[in-house]
């Protein structure tokens, strides 16, 4: 084309350098016959640089090559979310420098998307099977899919056996929120999270949602109450979105629904930032009204008694606040179990976690296999907590015996939490209202609360049953008991812990007891699982590397045990063979492309953005927290109607005139 000239045929395109020169370099063997060759062809001169540096050659299209043993890592790595310039900085430390390796980062990426590509078109299919060989594996493995009228996956539910059982064990309260979007169909992850034993976050289930509808949600819930045995939780907390309150007054009756705190005062903050600057102590007192009211009406009183105050009538964001007071604020839940929980904080943490294993790139199928990797995490946190509290005593505090009973049932997070309440009832004053039946509990000062104001709790007593209820409703709320209860227990010479007020979720033998893969016993059985397999990779690699620091110590043992491995890898090559009853992990693997099951197809959902770099996953707000963004006026004409002073119709005129 003629230079300066532009062609609309086509976006342009890079220019690549010229690398065929035409070298007639050559050399070609035939075979004459059985064991015997012949050179008939051999041209030595090149009409070019020789590049003879072997760290220069590797980087020779003809030179670069990735070995099988190469390939399986770069997958491996990739499936633990490691970055290619990592997988490649990790191969070349293994390979005693990246100038030995024969690859570059590229390369690497490369053979990464490659693999990605193999689940196009076939990414749910290919989930969908591994989750029928992995109910072979773990027949408690639910999972259940939705579609829409064309055969479009819609939504995805799975959870494991152990989720299943830990749920009828830690399921009293869950939180649910459906905050980011994962993947390239813009999935939101919506996990099911409840408190384990340890007070930490586990996993009732997991889910992909394409759309948040109040019928998908409807959907989810049935599916998940399906798959754990038709058991209602007694709480949950979720965000304000509409859609959620709708389908889990639907599906969840009896559950009583509470909205996140954090979410309802991050919007107060918006609403009210003003007013926290321009009236002195509004923002404490407002904080106090919320959370230490104890009864509805004492919360009630209190709200009217703080708006006359600062004269805040007229605020309409507080009057919305005390609208929907009874969906947020602590009074009117006191008496129900959330295990000491008032927002999703566990969702959101959970789904910080995947934000980071999640790309705009990952697949269903990948992100199943990285949800289990994360999952596995989870557990090994739960086991080597399980350890530490049957193997380490805590320190106690004060000389009470209900506080060393506690310490030996108790796990350790929950007898931390457990040991100052018993030094909080160290504080504060005990009187008797009514003979050996109701104290009052008075705290006039707090010594680690800066403008602590005094506050009166009521305990009713009933020592021949062994009950003492406090109006605070902590071991309601709580499930241990408050300090306030704890106190009167002292006055009136009641020692002990009574059996009633220790649940058994936070006691150390409340753990869900699961099938240990990994113990050197089950090397040799027979049951192949693709989990036994793994470990017994992990097993031999680490042999593998103990004979790699032996054999390199000089260059006779290394040639002794080179020599002895090239034989063993003849030797085992013949009898290796694939195992029938593995989980595919490969999307292309004969077991996939051979299920009699796959015939019954599902398409994949619709991805998200086609063209350009996807954007990274972000947030999903639901309709609640989504600001109206005001259109702008023009300042000439007063109109809403996408112009401004320098376009408006009405100035141009004046202009031409």
């Amino acid at each position: 084309m003629p230079i300066g000239s532009v062609s609309l045929d086509k976006s342009p395109q890079k220019v690549k350098s010229i690398t065929r020169v035409g070298c007639k370099a050559s050399l070609r063997v035939r075979r004459l016959k059985e064991g015997i060759w012949q050179v008939s062809v051999f041209v030595e001169e090149h009409n070019h640089v020789l590049i003879t540096s072997p760290s220069k050659m590797r980087g020779l299209r003809s030179q670069k090559s990735l070995s099988e043993e190469v390939v399986k890592m770069i997958c491996d790595l990739n499936a633990q979310n490691v970055e290619p310039s990592k997988i490649v900085e990790y191969i070349g430390s293994q390979s005693g420098g990246k100038h030995n390796l024969r690859f570059k980062k590229k390369d690497v990426s490369n053979k990464i998307a490659q693999e990605n590509r193999k689940l196009v078109g076939r990414d749910v299919e290919t989930t969908l099977i591994y989750f029928r060989k992995k109910q072979e594996v773990d027949k408690d493995f639910f999972y259940e899919l939705d579609v829409d009228d064309d055969g479009v996956v819609r939504n995805l539910f799975w959870v494991d056996g152990r989720g299943r059982r830990s749920y009828q064990e830690f399921g009293d309260v869950v939180t649910f929120d459906t905050t980011y979007n994962t993947n390239k169909y813009t999935m939101p992850f919506a996990p099911f999270i409840g408190v384990n034993h340890h007070r930490q976050s586990i996993l009732f289930g997991m889910a992909l949602l394409r759309c948040e509808e109040a019928k998908n949600f409807v959907w989810l819930f049935r599916t998940w109450l399906a798959a754990m045995h038709g058991k209602h939780p007694i709480s949950i907390i979720t965000d304000q979105d509409p859609a959620m309150k709708k389908a889990i007054q639907e599906v969840f009756p009896s559950t009583l629904h509470r909205c996140c705190q954090w979410h309802v005062m991050r919007k107060a903050r918006e609403h009210l930032g003003v007013l926290y600057g321009e009236k002195s102590g509004f923002k404490d007192e407002l904080a106090a009204v919320i959370n230490r009211t104890l009864t509805i009406d004492d919360f009630q009183d209190q709200w009217a008694a703080m708006i006359d105050k600062y004269k805040l009538g007229y605020v309409k964001h507080l009057k919305t606040m005390f609208s929907t007071r009874h969906e947020w604020v602590p009074a009117y839940f006191r008496g129900t179990f959330f295990a000491d929980m008032s927002t999703t904080q566990r969702s959101e943490s959970m789904n910080a976690i995947f934000k980071n294993w999640v790309r705009s790139h990952t697949s269903i199928f990948q992100f199943v296999k990285r949800t289990e990797n994360m999952i596995e995490s989870i557990y090994q946190r739960e086991s080597d907590e399980d350890l530490r509290s049957s193997n380490e005593i805590p320190h106690i505090k004060t000389r009470y015996v209900i506080e060393v009973e506690g310490r030996r049932v108790y796990t350790r997070s929950a007898f931390a939490v457990f040991r100052e309440l018993v030094v909080e009832s160290t504080i504060g004053s005990v009187r008797e209202i009514e003979k050996d039946s109701k104290y009052e509990v008075v705290i006039r000062f707090h010594p680690f609360i800066k403008n602590w104001i005094p506050e009166t709790y009521v305990v009713d007593v009933d020592i021949p049953s062994e009950k003492f209820s406090c109006n605070c409703k902590g071991f309601e709320y709580e499930g241990l008991l408050c300090s306030h209860a704890i106190k009167v227990m002292q006055h009136v010479g009641f020692l002990h812990l009574p059996n009633h007020y220790v649940l058994k979720r936070w006691t150390k033998d409340a753990n869900v007891v699961s099938k240990n893969r990994n113990d050197a016993t089950c090397l040799l059985e027979t049951d192949d699982s693709q989990q036994l397999e793994e470990y017994r990779i992990a097993t031999l690699k680490s042999e593998f590397n103990k004979l790699a620091v032996i054999g390199s110590k000089s260059a006779e043992t290394f040639a002794r045990m080179k020599c002895r491995i090239d034989d063993l890898k003849g030797e085992f090559v013949e009898i290796a063979s694939p195992e029938e009853d593995d989980i595919p992990t490969d999307p292309e693997s004969d077991q996939i492309a051979s299920t009699e099951e796959a015939s019954k197809k599902v398409s994949d959902p619709y991805v998200s953005q086609c063209k350009g770099k996807r954007k990274k996953p972000t947030r999903f707000k639901p309709a609640a927290e989504v600001a109206v963004k005001k259109r702008r006026r023009c300042k000439v004409c007063s109109k809403i109607a996408g112009h401004n002073a320098r376009t408006c119709p009405l100035a141009l005129r004046n202009e031409d005139k």
